[in-house]
């Protein structure tokens, strides 16, 4: 097993050494998060999953815009649609909102695909920038079936997310 400290090994490392050994598995990040005042609070993780050195999915236990809201928000589904598709869901229908969305008519499947795509996207962006916790590499492990494989470009997607880093530090000075 793979297992390193991220105060010695910045995520955009580890991330282009999986790409570079051409795995398979599923990356396990982690770190106490930080809550108001810099008060640290629960752990958050972020796992990210490999086919042969590609990232192709990644979930969030921490906060993080969810496929819905961004739906929601560029006028691809209904509030409506998305709350009762969110109902479901918490009575048993044990499927993704994006699939329940896709499967009413209510978003074509190729704009929930998208939405994931940016969700996925913003959870790596904001993972890059950890600079303490822990990760630990599990060869094998496969996304579940229901998840939305994507195939990303690791590179484009390390540089575009430090890009929004410096750009969110130079709005802040």
């Amino acid at each position: 097993m793979l297992k390193g400290d991220l105060g010695r090994f910045q995520p955009a490392e580890v991330l282009q050494f999986l790409q570079l050994a051409q795995v398979s598995g599923r990356l396990e990040l982690s770190r106490l998060a930080t809550g108001a005042a810099g008060a640290q609070g629960s752990e958050e993780t972020v796992d990210v999953f490999f086919v042969r050195g590609r990232p192709v999915f990644a979930r969030t236990s921490g906060p993080s815009v969810r496929t819905g809201e961004i739906l929601v928000h560029r006028g691809h589904a209904t509030h409506e649609a998305v709350v009762g598709a969110l109902e479901a869901q918490r009575g048993g229908a044990g499927k993704r909102i994006g699939v329940m969305l896709a499967e009413r008519s209510a978003v074509a499947p190729g704009l929930v695909l998208q939405a994931v795509h940016e969700c996925v996207r913003r959870i790596l962006y904001g993972m890059l920038l950890w600079r303490e916790g822990r990760f630990r590499f599990f060869a094998d492990e496969q996304a579940l079936d229901d998840d939305l494989p994507l195939d990303l470009d690791l590179d484009r997607l390390i540089l575009e997310g430090l890009r929004l880093a410096d750009q969110a530090r130079a709005e802040r000075q």
